[in-house]
């Protein structure tokens, strides 16, 4: 039997699969649209450790989606372009672009877990009623 984490990866593969087959054209994402994709993929791998994950803690849950959106990065923005700087230097800075995404990142599971909670779409243990 298959444990939640590999559920969970499972899952995200496919959103990762699907993402590269919708966006194949793109070859270079600006790095406002890189952000908006990364915002939505970020949602979307919350509320599937939402539905799968009831036996992971929220540390957990936090690093297991963090790790994910790591793999999301890097297999869907190969190259992002960010304006003033010119495309020689691009490849040398997309670490340090990536390193600040995901600090933003960070801070935005924690605020669209509480926004999700508050919003009633996910139940905190105490809500739930058996």
């Amino acid at each position: 039997m298959s444990t939640s984490r590999e559920l969970i990866r499972l899952e995200v593969e496919k959103l990762i699969l699907n993402t590269k087959e919708r966006l194949q054209e793109v070859k270079r994402f600006a790095l406002a649209e890189a952000w908006k994709i990364l915002q939505l993929a970020t949602a979307t791998v919350i509320q599937i450790i939402e539905a799968i994950g009831n036996d992971l803690a929220g540390s957990d849950k936090k690093a297991l989606a963090m790790e994910l959106l790591n793999k999301f990065y890097d297999s869907v923005f190969l190259v992002v372009d960010i304006p003033v700087v010119p495309n020689v230097i691009e490849p040398i800075i997309h670490k340090y672009v990536k390193a600040f995404l995901m600090i933003l990142v960070g801070a935005s599971i924690d605020a669209l877990v509480t926004t999700f909670r508050n919003a009633g779409v996910f139940l905190t243990k105490n809500q739930i009623k058996l």
